[in-house]
């Protein structure tokens, strides 16, 4: 088993749960790692592996498709989009944080990890 990672991909999105931020958006990052039956080691081919550029541009099409007011629901469409799309993942951990959040605190981010396994 391989894992195949992305760290620290950073994203413009229009989630939150005020309205304000839905209508403005923000700067969010997300982290993935995705455990994955993988050939390539032997084969040298993309095919037989997943393509971490794949990974990202789903991670980005569904930000921008799929608004959400909670991270929780977005981690949830993204993981579930990354099992459908790429069948050799076998589990995945998926962290979405939300850069300098507008929030009473001061914090770098905030935000959710959710983790999925191919049942």
């Amino acid at each position: 088993m391989i894992t195949v990672f992305i760290r620290s991909l950073e994203f413009y999105g229009y989630h939150g749960v005020p309205a304000e931020e839905r209508a403005v958006g923000h700067r969010y990052t997300a982290d993935v790692e995705l455990k994955v039956d993988s050939k390539a080691e032997f084969s040298d081919d993309v095919s037989d592996t997943v393509d971490y550029a794949g990974v990202a541009n789903l991670i980005l099409s569904t930000s921008e498709n799929f608004p959400c007011k909670t991270l929780e629901r977005f981690a949830n469409l993204v993981g579930t989009a990354l099992l459908s799309e790429f069948p050799a993942v076998l589990e995945l951990t998926l962290r979405i944080a939300k850069r300098l959040p507008p929030a009473p605190v001061i914090a770098e981010q905030m935000g959710i990890e959710i983790k999925m396994v191919r049942s």
